[in-house]
């Protein structure tokens, strides 16, 4: 009888081991697939709206990352009004994708001569420095890093852009 309860004992573990290690291998091989979030139009629109009503950015999206770093989009619009505040960005960097209007960003400071105004980086973007402006429209894509000075001028609405905050 002992000698039976052994052999049951065994084959009990060794079941549960390898229901285990078969579970294990499931799972590394079908991990869960990451959730996609969508907005509509109309959520889009009412954070523009929002926005602008607020003179503050709306946050469309946040998230935390693994690491515990935040990324958000919001949406931004600015009017003929803006008073051109210049303003920086400490710790992160954004992205800033222009959905209509227009506007001149100015970047404030003495230019820096070693770089030529209007140089391309290796991506084909346009390098705006110290003392310059550019003309950003519908479809544009600004990427303006940390502590980077910059305003919005010459503003024709409807100037909505968001921006993706990045680390």
């Amino acid at each position: 009888m002992l000698h039976m309860r052994k052999i049951a004992l065994t084959a009990l573990v060794v079941v549960a081991f390898s229901a285990g290690w078969i579970a294990k291998t499931a799972a590394q091989q079908n991990p869960a697939s990451p959730i996609i979030t969508y907005f509509s139009h109309d959520k889009v629109d009412a954070s523009f709206a929002k926005a602008l009503a607020s003179n503050s950015p709306g946050n469309l999206f946040s998230r935390k990352d693994k690491r515990g770093t935040t990324y958000s989009v919001k949406t931004n619009s600015r009017g003929k009004a803006d008073n051109g505040e210049i303003h920086s960005h400490k710790e992160w960097t954004a992205v800033v994708m222009v959905v209509s209007g227009a506007a001149t960003v100015n970047t404030p400071g003495t230019p820096d001569k070693s770089v030529k105004a209007g140089t391309m980086n290796e991506f084909g973007g346009v390098l705006v420095g110290k003392g310059e402006s550019h003309r950003v429209s519908k479809g544009d894509v600004l990427i303006v890093p940390p502590d980077a000075p910059h305003s919005y001028h010459n503003i024709e609405e409807p100037f909505r852009y968001m921006v993706i905050e990045t680390p």
